[in-house]
């Protein structure tokens, strides 16, 4: 009895991991709220040099359209860290994590990425997925 009870313990963390692991952007990791305070934050630190409308210029890099697939197959993770370590190009590492965050949300708010209920934070980012187009789910 004592070693189903292990197995079944053990299950469920298996299946609970791998649940956590199909995680995309594209199931709302961010709220409208938070891309509103990102919206702001990014016009404040980020428009100057990526353009109010994300669009970059010839030298620096646009935030939407050919963004997309450039970090895609990475995890959510790797662009925040990105954010937090060089940008703004100015002063790197200037802004908090929450900020950051905050821009986050903005930017993928910005290429079509649906919002949820719950606000993006900086625990979790490692088990969503950036996936340029959205997933198709296994039907059930």
């Amino acid at each position: 009895m004592r070693y189903k009870t292990i197995l079944a313990a053990a299950m469920l963390v298996l299946t609970a991991g791998i649940a956590q692991a199909r995680t995309s952007v594209w199931d709302g990791v961010y709220s409208d709220a938070q891309a509103t305070r990102g919206q702001t934050l990014y016009m404040q630190s980020c428009a100057r040099c990526h353009g109010a409308d994300l669009s970059g210029t010839f030298e620096i890099p646009p935030l939407v359209g050919r963004f997309m697939p450039y970090w895609s197959g990475s995890t959510l993770d790797a662009l925040f860290d990105y954010v937090s370590s060089a940008m703004p190009l100015d002063h790197p590492g200037a802004l908090g994590a929450g900020a950051n965050a905050d821009i986050l949300a903005f930017i993928l708010q910005s290429n079509a990425i649906p919002s949820g209920a719950k606000e993006l934070g900086t625990g979790n980012l490692k088990i969503i997925n950036f996936d340029s187009a959205k997933p198709r789910r296994a039907q059930k």
